[in-house]
């Protein structure tokens, strides 16, 4: 995994306004991504998890101008000298990255034109990029081979398969440009049980063998910790944990990310561990608490943590946090601890 990052987010926002009355006078904004900043490694697969609505799936999108982001950088080296800030790309820049990144999205039933056969599915960004069309066959032939789908069902509708088999659709149109960025959002959530073990095992050796770099969006951690070399954490906008798997699984910085993992099926069935139970709801996007957005339901929660936002710092080698106490916390992980 080489040093030299394959992606670089500064300060990235998505700020949605609100507005109201006759006229749409903007009264406030849904700040959905907050001033969030990380590093993706060549070869790398980050995780990206959080409570639905913390904000993962839009930054995702953000990066890969899905959609526009309000402010921020996103710098993007998909090889040596074409480096691009994709957040203030124009179009042109943006049609020439494109063959470079793309996206597998959550849902593989809605994702998938019912009115194309499964050839033409995973060849329309070959051919949305000018590749002749004398490559553009052996192209989807050998990706869909590599995604575990044979020749004979290219002619079919995606109406014909499951929903594990229409993931690896979704999976080989990705795939098919040849990219070195992959945004996947929660590519497992909508299979079933025995499905997920499937394609999470397909990803892995695609990214293997592809030398791919995932943006890896989920909410459930015990999927993530299997195919993730770092997590980073999210809550209301803002990544608030940032560590390598094994590391934050092992000694969590902040109690966010405890609660969460305390949720983590355990394979151990004399463990007495429980549930961390949060009190309240998740903070408004629109209208979050004062200091540190999670105080509210936080039970260390004290005074500073009230009036003082904290900042994502480096408590520890490669391990950041944002907060207060994250030193002097003793929190509880859901692996052993390694020292």
């Amino acid at each position: 995994m080489s040093a030299e990052p394959l992606l670089k987010v500064e300060g990235l926002k998505k700020y949605y306004p609100i507005e109201t009355g006759l006229l749409r006078k903007v009264t406030g904004h849904v700040k959905a991504v907050d001033d969030v900043s990380f590093e993706l490694r060549r070869g790398e697969v980050l995780g990206l998890v959080g409570e639905s609505g913390c904000g993962k799936t839009t930054l995702g999108r953000c990066i890969i101008r899905a959609i526009d982001p309000t402010a921020g950088s996103a710098r993007f080296l998909p090889a040596p000298g074409e480096a691009v800030d994709l957040a203030q790309a124009d179009r042109a820049a943006l049609k020439r990255m494109r063959p470079h990144m793309n996206m597998v999205f959550q849902d593989p039933y809605s994702s998938l034109s019912p009115r194309m056969t499964v050839r033409d599915i995973i060849a329309e960004p070959l051919r949305a990029h000018g590749v002749p069309e004398a490559q553009v066959g052996p192209k989807v032939e050998r990706m869909a081979q590599m995604c575990g789908l044979n020749t004979a069902q290219l002619t079919r509708y995606p109406n014909a398969f499951s929903g594990g088999q229409r993931q690896r659709i979704c999976i080989a149109r990705a795939l098919v440009t040849d990219p070195v960025l992959v945004v996947a959002d929660e590519p497992v959530s909508a299979l079933d049980v025995s499905i997920q073990a499937q394609i999470l095992n397909l990803l892995q050796r695609l990214q293997r063998e592809l030398n791919l770099s995932f943006i890896f969006v989920a909410h459930d951690l015990s999927v993530v910790e299997h195919i993730a070399d770092r997590v980073a954490v999210m809550y209301v906008g803002k990544i608030i944990e940032l560590a390598d798997t094994q590391d934050l699984y092992a000694r969590p910085r902040h109690p966010y990310t405890e609660a969460l993992l305390s949720a983590v099926p355990k394979p151990d069935p004399d463990s007495v561990d429980e549930t961390i139970l949060l009190g309240g709801e998740v903070a408004s996007a629109a209208n979050p608490p004062s200091g540190c957005y999670f105080h509210p339901r936080c039970r260390y929660a004290t005074d500073k943590c009230k009036a003082e936002a904290p900042a994502l710092r480096e408590v520890s080698p490669g391990h950041l946090s944002a907060c207060h106490f994250a030193e002097t916390l003793q929190l509880r992980g859901v692996t052993p601890d390694q020292d």
